[in-house]
């Protein structure tokens, strides 16, 4: 799941903080400046949700008051339903729309946001006050949940930090699960608090870039033990490993949600065992038998505990579009495994994807018999004569 450049408004990282602040500032000049910075962004390029959000709220707030009191509650209204649905809009992952209750839990935004919506929406619209008191707590929720994880510069060791912080909970649970006295049921308390502290302030770009990195190492999800790692064809998951697994991916999910954690560990997953080609050739493999075929069990395990088919009346809190596409875009016998094991867990799409697993599986089979037969290393001499008199001739 290559996710290639992106094309982002702003010249660099400095830029981006320093408009951060900007709209964030005591002063209502530099608060203008920032507006006026964002004005210039849409100009370029699209803008994030949360960017857009937070200059349009602050655009409204320095504006004059002296318009009539009906006039500045409409307007309020609906920049209060834009924020809204802006924000929770870029959770809908599914073919099955979930409600917006369901969406504001996953990115930890209070429900009566979703209330105040409702009511603007479909009822009368709240009063002057409630809707300026609303507008401030979206910007405060705007800076808590967006602004102060973007813009935090992180510390070249990060991922260090962060494979030593996995480590000492791998130990400690480990070490209480062997011999469950207090002192290592405390430190085991300890390394799940760190862990959370840690990974609570990194912003969504760093799950995917040190998090779940981490994780794939040999030692986290995949057992340095190759006695305890899945093997081919079947891809299954062993019930250790998933049993000693989930409490740390449930206290990764409990920190930055379902959606955003599986989401990040199946394309980094991809990256791993599909390499991409230019050419869209048949790719040698990269990895291990027993690697691979390990991860291809958490790509399974992945599916059934978080994925829905089309059609489904339970949301999915994963998509495979990108999966899909990168397997398909990049042939190989590790990105066939993938397949098959999407086509697993969801029959019908299985059905789709039939025909190009099939066609994976006769192409490799006639690589490796090609790659089987007996070739030549040498030229005998008699040969090498003919040769140089052809040449002369």
């Amino acid at each position: 799941m290559s996710r290639g450049t992106r094309l982002v408004a702003w010249t660099s990282t400095a830029e981006y903080v320093a408009v951060g602040e900007l709209l964030y500032s005591e002063s209502p000049q530099d608060r203008h400046r920032g507006v006026l910075a964002v004005k210039a962004w849409r100009a370029r390029a699209r803008v994030p949700a949360a960017v857009d959000a937070t200059a349009t709220l602050v655009e409204l707030q320095l504006s004059d008051s002296t318009q009539p009191v009906s006039q500045q509650r409409l307007t309020l209204s609906m920049a209060l339903i834009r924020f809204v649905n802006s924000i929770l809009d870029l959770e809908q992952r599914t073919t099955v729309a979930q409600s917006m209750a369901v969406l504001a839990r996953r990115v930890g935004m209070p429900a009566w946001f979703v209330e105040l919506r409702h009511a603007c929406t479909h009822e009368q619209v709240p009063s002057l006050r409630v809707l300026r008191a609303a507008h401030a707590h979206a910007l405060v929720w705007l800076d808590e949940h967006y602004w102060r994880r973007q813009t935090r510069a992180l510390p070249e060791d990060t991922r260090d930090r962060v494979r030593a912080a996995v480590a000492e909970y791998v130990r400690a649970r480990d070490t209480v699960k062997a011999a469950a006295t207090k002192r290592n049921a405390s430190e085991f308390d300890a390394a799940k608090a760190a862990l959370v502290a840690l990974t609570g302030v990194l912003h969504s770009d760093a799950v995917g870039a040190h998090v779940v990195r981490v994780l794939l190492e040999p030692g986290v999800l995949v057992p340095t033990d190759k006695r305890m790692r899945a093997k081919f064809p079947e891809c299954t998951m062993p019930s250790q490993l998933a049993r000693q697994s989930t409490s740390l991916l449930r206290l990764l999910a409990d920190v930055w949600g379902e959606s955003v954690l599986f989401d990040e560990l199946l394309s980094a997953i991809c990256s791993a065992l599909v390499p991409q080609s230019s050419e869209g050739g048949f790719e040698p493999a990269t990895l291990g038998p027993s690697h691979a075929a390990t991860l291809v069990a958490w790509v399974r395990w992945i599916l059934d505990k978080h994925y829905q088919p089309a059609g489904s009346d339970t949301p999915s809190n994963v998509s495979v579009d990108d999966l899909l596409e990168t397997c398909l875009r990049n042939p190989g016998y590790y990105s066939r495994a993938v397949l098959k094991a999407v086509s697993d867990v969801d029959p019908a799409l299985g059905r789709d994807l039939r025909p190009f697993v099939d066609y994976m599986g006769k192409a490799l089979a006639a690589l490796a018999a090609a790659d089987a037969r007996p070739v030549r290393s040498t030229v005998d001499a008699e040969e090498m004569r003919k040769e140089e008199e052809l040449m002369q001739t």
